[in-house]
């Protein structure tokens, strides 16, 4: 029960920064290629990761921008990735939630991945859920604001009404992750002028579906 209200919090917070967002503003990849190369730049990109990976609460929307539009022109990026660990992670966060001798064995393997791929959405979530359970109040704030706010980012990208306002994302995942979020369920999905197309099932806000967009350079 405990994992339910902490996903609903932060569905919860999700919404509340998305409705306190700027207008949405497709990522200029051009410049962001560039400023995070640059070392005299407040983007340069390793700088921006440390601080991404040591929880720096100083970090803006634009900052969370350049980190995870920036990661495409890393190069071990894959829009494709999937951690070796993912099935063990899943069985372990299950365990975890009957016995809690489990949690520093699965935020271990959980840490592990996210030091492969720190932008995976469905891990960050399982880290979240953790450190709540686990009764560690100051991590979980800070692996909830950090997912939060990657989450901002890629809102800050569009609105999903279109192809041309479509979410930018770095992974087709991302889209589930998405769609997850604000309790969204898939029917069926296409492809539309480059854009990927979901369709929803019938839901509240009455959303018929949205658009996402991976980018396909590096």
């Amino acid at each position: 029960m405990k994992h339910i209200v902490i996903f609903f919090l932060l569905t919860f917070f999700v919404c509340e920064i998305y409705s306190q967002a700027p207008v949405a503003q497709v990522p200029d990849y051009e410049s962001i290629s560039k400023e995070i190369v640059d070392t005299a730049s407040d983007y340069y990109y390793p700088r921006l990761l440390d601080r991404y990976e040591a929880f720096d609460s100083t970090l803006t929307v634009t900052d969370y921008r350049y980190l995870y539009y920036g990661y495409i022109f890393q190069d071990n990026y894959d829009p494709n990735w999937r951690s070796r660990d993912e099935k063990k992670v899943e069985k372990y966060f299950r365990n975890a939630k009957k016995d809690e001798s489990n949690y520093d064995k699965v935020i271990e393997l959980v840490c592990k991945s996210l030091n492969d791929y720190p932008f995976d959405l469905r891990t960050m979530r399982f880290l979240c859920f953790l450190y709540h359970q686990k009764g560690d109040r100051e991590m979980g704030e800070k692996a909830s604001s950090r997912f939060i706010s990657i989450i901002g980012a890629i809102l800050s990208s569009g609105d999903g009404e279109s192809c041309e306002t479509a979410y930018h994302v770095i992974s087709p995942r991302h889209e589930f992750s998405i769609l997850k979020i604000f309790q969204f369920e898939s029917t069926d999905q296409k492809r539309v002028d480059g854009c990927n197309y979901l369709q929803l099932k019938e839901n509240k806000r009455g959303v018929e579906g949205i658009y996402f967009k991976v980018p396909t350079f590096q």
